[in-house]
């Protein structure tokens, strides 16, 4: 059976990228996905997306893709109006920004929500038990890209909500939409919860960077093995209530 191999969010970190795959023994039928978080914050954003786009490695859309996506869209429309675009970027994501081709544009533009393969799904962020992937509105769907949080009601938290019952969507996830693998939330080690894996490592600021490999797509929690990377350098500094 041909392995699924899912790696965290990589943001610039080229050089580990191409150490852990050398782990890996890679093999012809091998299904590669990165699980979004592309860009931004390491040395290589932009040489990263072309590496993976050379090596046609599958990704899920992550929320520093879709700011990129957004960013561009606005640039144009609101220029046509003659108004500033409502979304800004860092200095460090406009020099990221101008260096992305069209055809770097056309890979972030086919990046899709979620991937699910049988009983496996793939998605940045989070999700709520209340989420249908299969039908649900734009809207909606694009919450998966930022979840992290709920309170004791299920509901949705913003990243400086200071709700003292929040706790990490997985805790309450009862697996409807199958097995999640996620990022987008760094944890010392991969959060494994019954229906969940967490793995978001935090390469970038000096941690790991970790590749799921999963046997068994029907059956993801049954037949799986995780492989790390130290990070080489710390790339970025993490910063407690800011969104990232």
């Amino acid at each position: 059976m041909n392995r699924v191999i899912v790696y965290g969010d990589l943001h610039g970190c080229l050089e580990e990228f191409k150490l852990l795959r050398e782990k890996l023994d890679l093999k012809e039928g091998d299904k590669e996905i990165v699980i979004g978080d592309i860009l931004d914050r390491g040395l290589y954003s932009n040489k990263l997306l072309r590496y993976i786009r050379k090596h046609r490695i599958a990704s899920v859309l992550g929320n520093h893709e879709y700011k990129y996506i957004r960013y561009k869209k606005y640039e144009y429309l609101f220029e046509q109006i003659g108004k500033k675009n409502p979304i800004s970027l860092t200095n460090e994501q406009k020099k990221i920004y101008a260096e992305l081709s069209d055809n770097d544009f056309t890979y972030l533009n086919s990046l899709p929500f979620f991937i699910k393969i049988d009983n496996l799904t793939l998605l940045h962020a989070g999700i709520t038990n209340q989420i249908n992937l299969q039908n649900t509105k734009k809207r909606e769907i694009e919450k998966i890209l930022w979840i992290r949080t709920l309170d004791q009601n299920q509901k949705i938290l913003s990243l400086n909500d200071t709700n003292k019952t929040a706790k990490l969507w997985s805790e309450f996830y009862n697996g409807n939409q199958g097995t999640v693998v996620y990022g987008h939330n760094v944890f010392d080690e991969v959060k494994i919860n019954d229906y969940s894996f967490g793995i978001d490592t935090g390469c970038v600021y000096g941690h790991k960077l970790t590749a799921l490999l999963i046997n068994d797509t029907k059956n993801p929690k049954q037949t799986y093995a995780i492989i790390q990377q130290k990070a080489l350098k710390t790339y970025a500094v993490k910063m407690l209530g800011k969104s990232v």
